[in-house]
This record gives structure tokens, sequence and C-alpha cells, in this order.
């Protein structure tokens, strides 16, 4: 008798160990709705970061984008600058023979812009030697225009350059005064008469030329320049 109540004692324990172990076999794993919301979970959490870098990455390039179009802005206007302090008062011939001023307020072809001539090439021997541009507009460009000589025969052909794209409005304004004016008056901002064409008179000393640009990306941008004689 005690040996079979040992023996059934035994085999209770056994069940009961094989079923603890059964039930935590059971229980070891995921189910398949788990493993569904998790992978959910993650491709949310994927999606919302993928948004977000993409948004960072457009982001940047539009700052690239900006900050490349403001340096040559910068480039155009140094460029400006320097060619204007080198103004020369040399006029040209045009391939039929037509004398052009020293500087225009439009172009060779009667395009609204500025043409003029300027000193600064340099050739061969580091010397140098004087130089006719001419800037304007044209679908939405800023072209610039080099002759590689001044009085120009049938076939000579400048060089064109596009130097600044997206561009609504190109200005040029002049600022002549008497030359009979005193310097307070010729300093005083206040009578600052800006002009929209150059007219060309001995008795007119051009005192300033102001650049403006309308840019879809900067908006209005403008700089005086002073002209020394």
């Amino acid at each position: 008798m005690k040996t079979t109540y040992k023996f059934l004692n035994t085999f209770s324990l056994k069940n009961i160990c094989l079923l603890k172990n059964s039930t935590h076999k059971k229980h070891s794993g995921f189910t398949l709705l788990e493993l569904m919301v998790a992978i959910s979970i993650f491709a949310i959490i994927s999606l919302l970061a993928m948004g977000g870098l993409s948004q960072v990455l457009d982001t940047q390039a539009h700052t690239e984008k900006k900050m490349q179009s403001l340096t040559q802005f910068q480039m155009f206007f140094t460029i400006m600058s320097r060619e204007l302090q080198q103004l020369s008062l040399r006029p040209i011939r045009d391939e039929y023979g037509a004398v052009i001023g020293s500087l225009s307020s439009e172009t060779s072809e009667g395009i609204a812009g500025i043409e003029f001539t300027h000193q600064g090439r340099f050739t061969l021997g580091n010397s140098t030697s004087l130089q006719r541009v001419a800037y304007y507009l044209e679908d939405h460009q800023l072209i610039k225009k080099i002759w590689p000589v001044l009085d120009r025969v049938e076939d000579s052909q400048a060089i064109k350059r596009v130097v600044l794209k997206e561009i609504d409005e190109l200005n040029f304004s002049f600022y002549q005064i008497n030359a009979s004016d005193t310097l307070a008056e010729q300093t005083n901002e206040a009578q600052i008469n800006w002009q929209s064409s150059f007219e060309e008179d001995d008795k007119l000393v051009l005192r300033a030329i102001k650049v403006s640009l309308q840019s879809n990306h900067f908006g209005e941008l403008y700089r005086v320049f002073e002209i020394v004689h």
C-alpha cells in the first residue's frame, strides 16, 4: 500500500512538472497578432522618420541653393564695382562706323541696360587695355556681353555670358550734376535726382550709378557705385 502511494505521488509530481514545462513553452514566443502589431508600429515610426529626414534634406538643399545664388549676386556686384571704378571716356565705333559714347544707358542693339568702356583687361605681357562690355536683361537672365575689340567691324562677335538667373527686373539709374555745383551741393543726398537714362553732356558730371535687381529669391537688391573722375 505504501509502495502504491509513493508511486502515485511520484506520478502526480511528474505530471505537475510536465504541465508547468508545457505551459512555460506555450507562452515563450509571440503570437501572430503581437507580431503584426509590432510590425505596424515599426512601419509607422519608419514613415515618420523618413518624412522628417526628407524635410530636413529639402530644407538643406533649398538653403544651399539660396547661398549659391547669394554668392553669385555678390560676385556680380563686385565685378560691376571694379569695372565702373575703371570707367574710361573712350567712345567706340559700331559695325557701321557710327560713333557710340563711352557710356550708354542702352546696348548697341537698343536694349535697355548699360554699355560702357572700362580699363583693366589684362593682355599678353601683363599689360592692361580697354574693354567694351554691356549688361541687359533677356528671358529673366542677366546677360553680359564682352567685345574683343573696341572699334568693331562687320564680323565682330561679342562673347555672351549668363551672369544671373531668375531675374524679373534690371534697372540702371544715373546721378549727374552740373560741373559748376559746389561740393556741398554734390554730396547732399536729399538733392539726388536719379535719371533712368544717361545724358552725355560736357556740362554734366556723372557722380554715381545705381544698379537695381528684382530677384525671385531675394526680392529687390541694389547697389550704388560712386564714379571717381
